[in-house]
Formats: C-alpha cells, structure tokens, sequence
C-alpha cells in the first residue's frame, strides 16, 4: 500500500497521486489538487486533517497542533465537565482515527463491564397473534376488516434503545474504515458481540438527541465520542470496486468550539452569562441580513460583547480583511465600541484596529495553540476578564446607544 503523509495549512508541494485519489481531495474540499502531468500534482491549501483511503493509497494528514492537544481541545468543546489538566500520553506518530478509536473502544468498554442499559421501546407491527393492543384504525385500511394478521401496538423491554443504537452504530463504522490498527480492530470486534440485536443507525438520518438521566449518565462520554466518529467518517464507492474511506476532521471547527465552549465557562465564572451562536438579529430593516455572531455575551447592567472565533486570518485575495468588515457590522447593529476576534497565533501580527469615521475598534486576539490545557485554559479565562473590562458597552436590544461618528481628515 502507498502511504503519503500531508500537514494541514503546509506550502504547497508536489505529489505522486492517483487520479481517483486527486478528484476525491479537490471534490471532498480536503486540499487544491492541480496537475503537473502523469502521476504528479501540486497539493496545497490542506484543509482538513486525519486520514483517507482510496484503493492501495493512503493519505495521513497530520495538524500543525500536537495530536494530543487537538484531543483535549476536542474533549472539553464535547464536555467540559470532564476534561483532564494533565497531558494526554499518546505515541508521536500516533494518527487522529486511533486518537479517537482507543478512548471510544475503553469507553464502551467500561459500560459493557457495568451492564448495556435495557428500555422500553414501542413497536408498530403486523402478527399472527394478539399483543400489547389492537390498532384499530390500521387493522380497518390495511387489513379490509380480516381478523388476522392483526396491526399491534406494543411495548418491549429491550437493549435496542437510542443510546446503545449510537455506540454500536460507531463500532460498526470504525470496522469498516481499513485503516485502523488489527489490534484496535480486534477489540471493536470483540465489544460488537455485547450488542446483539441492536439496531443501526441508518446513515444520512439525523442522529438521536439522547437526554441524559441518573440511569444513562455514565453513557455520556462514549456517545459524545460516537457523534464525532459518525459526523466525520464515511465509505463511499467511488468507481466499480474501487472505495473511499476517510475519518476527516476541519480543525477550524475543533478551534471555534473549544473557544466559544472556554470562554463562555469563564464568562459565567466572571459575570453574566454567554450564548453561542446567537440568532433573532438582522442588520437590515427588512430582516434579509441575520446575523450569527459565534458568541455573545451578556453582563449585568445590560453590558454586552460580540466575540468570533476565526482559525486563521483571512487570506482572500478579493476580501482580505473580511473578519474586520463582519466584526464591524455587529458592531454597528449592537451600538458596540468594541468587537473581537480570536485567532489561533501564527505568523500574522494581531492588532486593533481603529474605524474611521465610526467610534468602534476591532481587537484582534491570539491564541496559543502549543501551551498545554492548563494555559490553554489560562488564556481563555485571560481573554474573558479583558473583554469584560474593556470590551463590552451598556445596550438595550430594543434602542442600541446612538452614535457619534467620529471623523479623520487623513482617511476615506
């Protein structure tokens, strides 16, 4: 098998690729793909990161972050509840899919060992026989009035409930994906075995809200690690017997909900409360431009703060200051002096800028990816209590203040 290993957000260089390989990154928006001739192309802008294989190829495409970092930030996004301080010891070369597959597999683990949760289902069937109660309505259109088969409504008590559908659904997709470790594989084969009679999920259906309660509780962290596995892993035919299978992750996705979920924890710790992605909010008058800001927060005395999170600094070549002109239309409609955006550091240089012609400055921020989950976390409540103290401006929703346009001659 031919292995090729990619980093997200590398300059760009030139590979040797099939051409099944090179459609499916350009059509699945994973990187540019361009040919060069015969089996070479030029890959660049990498945008996702994990790993996919098409036929004898594979592609690892590791992240600028170190893997056990993208873990942590990941986990506490999921649930903040039960993130750990310390680092997460994992191999160096350890790839995303068995960073995500070995937590997911000792997991379920764990709750095979303290027993699947059983509940009662309700079913709609046609029997031979009497049970639960008779669907009059469709014994009477589906059965012209004969007696038997009879339409039953029914009760079971049964392990085929929501959240052992998610686990086993997750086992199952992990199976099918080839590049998993045999030993890994083994294990998922093994737990496969706990849920017998358990159904799928089917794929492309919405998956299952599951409410947790004292009896599903110890579920949680095993089906949060599901939603991730289904989310983001997929096998398709691409031609004849040829298939594509791909445990793919947008990193700028894992960044902005790490930063909305810490920030928002360390708004409540401070004062007043924080929502992410706020609707109801038009910049027009006709209620054609809503507006989605990824978190606002609310302080007492009717303060309020306009947060986004961007990965990386926009590199548009049509609109290169696109984050500055979007902070700027909440800080219009919101009557805000001051709007911020949050960054993952690199090697632009963040600033603040100043509007002319309107009292409103744009902060720009960054954040540390490489500092371990303490300073990860120290960071976020850093930025909190300066938003908090400089950032934020008293507003009614119904009247946002008025402004004053605050003029300078040396620009337009």
């Amino acid at each position: 098998m031919r292995q090729l290993e990619l980093f997200e957000g590398s300059p760009p260089k030139q590979h040797t690729l099939s051409n099944d390989m090179a459609s499916t990154l350009n059509r699945m928006r994973i990187a540019t793909v361009t040919p060069v001739g015969g089996e070479q192309w030029t890959v660049s802008n990498v945008r996702k990161i994990g790993v996919i294989r098409i036929g004898d190829q594979q592609i690892l495409i590791r992240p600028k972050v170190p893997v056990s970092r993208l873990f942590f930030m990941m986990q506490y996004a999921l649930h903040p509840k039960f993130w750990r301080d310390e680092e997460i010891q994992l191999d160096t070369d350890q790839d995303l899919l068995s960073v995500m597959a070995v937590p997911f597999l000792q997991q379920v683990s764990k709750i095979r060992q303290n027993g699947i949760i059983q509940g009662y289902e309700t079913f709609n069937d046609a029997l031979p026989m009497m049970r639960g109660r008779l669907d009059i309505a469709a014994q009477i259109s589906r059965r012209g009035g004969l007696a038997l088969p009879a339409e039953v409504v029914y009760d079971e008590f049964t392990t085929d409930v929501p959240e052992n559908r998610m686990l086993v659904s997750a086992l199952h997709r992990l199976l099918k994906l080839p590049m998993l470790d045999p030993g890994i594989r083994a294990g998922l084969r093994k737990l496969t075995q706990s849920f017998v009679g358990v159904k799928l999920h089917i794929p492309g259906q919405e998956l299952p809200t599951i409410r947790y309660t004292r009896i599903n509780s110890r579920y949680r962290q095993a089906i949060l690690l599901s939603e991730v596995i289904l989310r983001n892993s997929s096998v398709e035919q691409v031609k004849g017997q040829l298939t594509a299978s791909a445990f793919l992750l947008d990193m700028w996705r894992i960044f902005e909900d790490f930063v909305t979920v810490a920030l928002a924890d360390s708004f409540a710790a401070i004062d007043g409360k924080a929502t992410r992605q706020e609707t109801g909010t038009f910049l027009d008058k006709g209620g054609k431009l809503a507006l989605r800001p990824d978190l606002v927060w609310h302080g007492s005395k009717q303060r309020l703060a306009i947060i986004d999170a961007k990965y990386k600094a926009s590199d548009s070549a049509n609109y290169p200051n696109a984050d500055i002109y979007q902070m700027l239309a909440y800080c219009v409609r919101f009557g805000l002096d001051a709007g911020h955006l949050i960054y993952a550091k690199g090697p632009e240089d963040v600033l603040s800028h100043d509007v002319i012609g309107h009292q409103t400055t744009v902060h720009c921020h960054a954040v540390d990816l490489s500092q371990p989950p303490s300073g990860l976390l120290k960071q976020m409540s850093n930025l909190a209590s300066l938003i908090v103290d400089s950032g934020s401006r008293e507003f009614t929703a119904s009247n946002p203040a008025p402004r004053t346009p605050r003029f300078n001659n040396t620009g337009s």
